[in-house]
């Protein structure tokens, strides 16, 4: 199988890369002051920049795949699957961004030594670093080098093993010279090029379709085919069920009231919140995350979905589901903007991997190499060990690519794996009596409930995740109530540093000082999850010709973003502590 690339399309991905490639070497100086300015760019981010890396990075060229799979096999509703994660995402705004920030940690697991104390709290900091550095990271960049490997089979014919060797060379090269400083910055460019790649792509699968009204009339006039492809939400009954609760609706159900909080990035996750200790305030680490989840979840979504719906009128009958947008490129745009296409995937690819190796190798270097085998050696020396730590993660991507098969499955084991531990992430801040045994113990019983569910269980997803998430649950309670109790000087420490809202009662008021005013900032959350979820809802309403409700949609969101700016204009919770 050749190239299906013209030289035009050559050319505009070799400038592309050109691009990148002087980036990197521009910031290699900047980047190797040390392990602060390699990993968190002096903490020194505006919260534009830091927010739109925390968009690039979320996304790669793994997600228009696994959207594709997800509407072609379910429908618009099934894409809550990952949607119900902006709940979270607001929750990290508004409750979070600033604890964190306060904190001024350089990675999220370095948190566990301020927070919990003795030799537990080094087990866990020692034990969360290798946890989320090995398996869950170098899992997460398989799939996404899977993904690459995916499209190059499409579109340049390569093989398997030829796309993971040269992508993972490339992004493994970029990482080493840049650090975190061009990693963000580049992020930026990504995101735009990505952006235009996937609405661009979007129109050209249409217009080949016959237009928007042609898809939709394709997909309702076959309803037992599509019952719930146009739907938002799906059908509470149906015949499988016999006219009981479908499985479709306890999914949904699921997502949205249960997965969401019991997921391993409930407190933001390890790449925003590296971003968020990089802003240069508060205020910036509170306005970042605002507008990752807005440009992450409204803006992003929708050109992914409307591509895979018109991929269902072009092509109804696909093995893979997840190839249909690869065909699209292959088939259907110009040249041109095949080249541009594939340029803003390369684009998504990389802002992807770069952030997943640096964020990976500040675990392995700031928590477990320097904190526990060798401490007290120069920067220069902790910097050599992130270069070797990013070629061993790069390593076991590539081995993790090469053994996995589905871009989707692969996304959902990973939530399913963490699915027990978010509580612990979120109350640890909220309630003084979680000690590191919660977590420790938290990890430790969904890791394994989860490979016993996979291996031993055919249960769909959303029950998994009810086990999952309720049985870690019942462990970490009854460990964090045997367990002995973290010790209060560490706990006064850790609230002067963070000053949490919440369960702190005697621990606040040895201190005297005030807390983070919880119950608006909790209103806050709720008033901006509202408008986000109006405007989501909103596009994708108006891009179906649904007008009406469409526009009534995008109103209330609107309205909640005003009541939300009122609230933050003279709100204490959105002001810079003197």
């Amino acid at each position: 199988m050749t190239s299906s690339l013209a030289s035009a399309d050559w050319l505009i991905i070799f400038f592309y890369l050109a691009l990148i490639i002087l980036g990197g070497l521009y910031f290699t100086r900047r980047a190797h002051k040390g392990l602060s300015e390699y990993f968190l760019t002096g903490r020194s981010l505006p919260w534009w920049i830091a927010g739109t890396s925390m968009v690039a990075t979320s996304f790669s060229c793994d997600t228009p795949l696994y959207v594709t799979k997800l509407v072609r096999t379910g429908g618009i509703w099934l894409n809550w699957q990952w949607w119900c994660f902006l709940i979270g995402g607001m929750l990290s705004a508004f409750l979070l961004s600033r604890l964190w920030r306060r904190a001024e940690v350089l990675t999220d697991v370095e948190l566990t030594e301020l927070r919990y104390s003795g030799k537990p709290a080094s087990i866990l900091r020692g034990f969360r670093a290798f946890y989320l550095a090995i398996p869950i990271n170098c899992i997460a960049m398989g799939w996404v080098l899977l993904a690459i490997a995916k499209i190059n089979a499409a579109v340049l014919g390569w093989g398997k093993w030829e796309s993971i060797l040269v992508f993972s060379a490339a992004a493994f090269s970029y990482s080493l010279l840049a650090g975190f400083w061009g990693v963000v910055v580049t992020d930026v460019v990504q995101f735009v090029l990505a952006l235009i790649g996937a609405i661009l792509l979007a129109i050209f699968a249409v217009n080949a379709a016959g237009g928007m009204d042609e898809v939709i009339a394709f997909i309702a006039a076959q309803p037992e085919s599509y019952p719930n492809t146009l739907k938002f939400i799906p059908s509470f009954t149906s015949k499988e069920t016999g006219g009981l609760i479908s499985a479709a609706f306890i999914g949904f159900l699921t997502y949205n009231f249960v997965q969401w909080w019991a997921f391993h990035n409930s407190d933001g996750g390890g790449k925003v919140i590296q971003r968020i200790n990089a802003c240069k305030d508060e205020n910036h680490a509170l306005g970042s995350v605002i507008w990752y989840n807005f440009a992450h979840f409204v803006l992003r979504s929708w050109p992914w979905i409307i591509a895979a719906l018109a991929s269902i009128k072009l092509y109804p009958h696909l093995a893979d589901p997840e190839m249909a947008y690869p065909k699209i490129i292959v088939e259907i745009l110009p040249v041109g903007i095949k080249g541009l296409v594939v340029a803003s995937l390369v684009a998504a690819f990389m802002s992807t991997i770069d952030t997943q190796l640096n964020w990976g190798a500040s675990y392995l270097v700031s928590d477990l190499y320097k904190r526990f085998i060798n401490p007290n050696r120069s920067e220069k020396h902790y910097l050599w060990a992130a270069k070797g730590a990013l070629l061993l993660l790069m390593i076991l991507a590539g081995l993790a690519a090469y053994y996995t098969e589905s871009v989707t499955e692969a996304f959902k084991f990973i939530i399913a794996f963490g699915a027990g531990t978010g509580p612990v992430y979120i109350l640890r801040w909220f309630w003084w009596r979680i000690n590191a045994w919660s977590e420790i113990s938290a990890m430790a019983a969904s890791s394994v409930i989860s490979v016993s569910l996979y291996i031993f269980t055919g249960l769909p997803f959303a029950p998994k995740i009810l086990i999952i998430a309720g049985g870690s649950a019942v462990v970490w309670l009854i460990v964090a109530y045997l367990t002995p109790q973290t010790s209060p000087e560490t706990l006064e420490g850790f609230y002067r540093r963070a000053r949490p809202g919440g369960a702190w009662g005697v621990i606040r008021d040895k201190t005297g000082l005030k807390p983070e005013p919880l119950y608006s900032a909790l209103a806050n959350w709720v008033l901006g999850t509202f408008a986000l979820i109006g405007f989501l809802v909103g596009v994708g309403k108006l891009l179906l010709a649904q007008t009406g409700t469409g526009m009534v949609s995008v109103a209330l969101g609107l309205a909640g973003t005003y009541w939300l700016y009122r609230r933050l204009k003279g709100d204490s919770f959105g002001k810079e502590e003197g």
